[in-house]
């Protein structure tokens, strides 16, 4: 499939993608990038370089790390516009749920729940405050059900 980006579609625009090192994240990273976006994202080891994206190494499954990224974030951009969500997965083994440990459950919520939770507790306020912003949620579950109602309002793009 052949896909032309506008340049100039996200120009100026500074984007936070949780998950943007390997599959849709990356595909994601690299849309944005060919929009002309700032681009921030992390992963849990270090990562070749990508050409015009900022990189931390952070473990969003952590409190820890989602506070690492967010105020890398806010400190190397300037704050964030639009906050794009696409960690998610599993490595949970088959069997069902009788076959999941609490320690499963717990890492499925830490991944694919809290990681997405967290990064929006430390980053829509400060698009709240500016009256201008966006999350995009890859369908994470009950993630996609907590997003601000303040942002939805909002008539201006992000």
């Amino acid at each position: 499939m052949n896909f032309r980006a506008d340049p100039s579609e996200f120009a100026g625009k500074r984007v936070l993608v949780s998950g943007g090192t390997k599959g849709l994240g990356r595909a994601s990273v690299d849309r944005f990038l060919a929009g002309g976006a700032h681009v921030i994202t992390a992963a849990r080891g270090s990562v070749e370089p990508l050409n015009g994206v900022e990189f931390v190494q952070a473990d969003l499954t952590t409190a820890e790390g989602g506070e690492t990224l967010a105020k890398a974030a806010l400190e190397r951009l300037g704050g964030i516009d639009i906050l794009a969500h696409v960690i998610g997965g599993s490595a949970s083994p088959g069997g069902g749920f009788a076959a999941l440990t609490d320690d499963h459950w717990l890492a499925e919520l830490n991944l694919n729940l809290l990681a997405t939770v967290r990064l929006d507790r430390l980053l829509v306020p400060q698009m709240i405050e500016r009256g201008t912003g966006a999350v995009v949620l890859h369908p994470v579950g009950l993630a996609a059900s907590r997003v601000d109602h303040r942002l939805r309002r909002r008539q201006g793009s992000a």
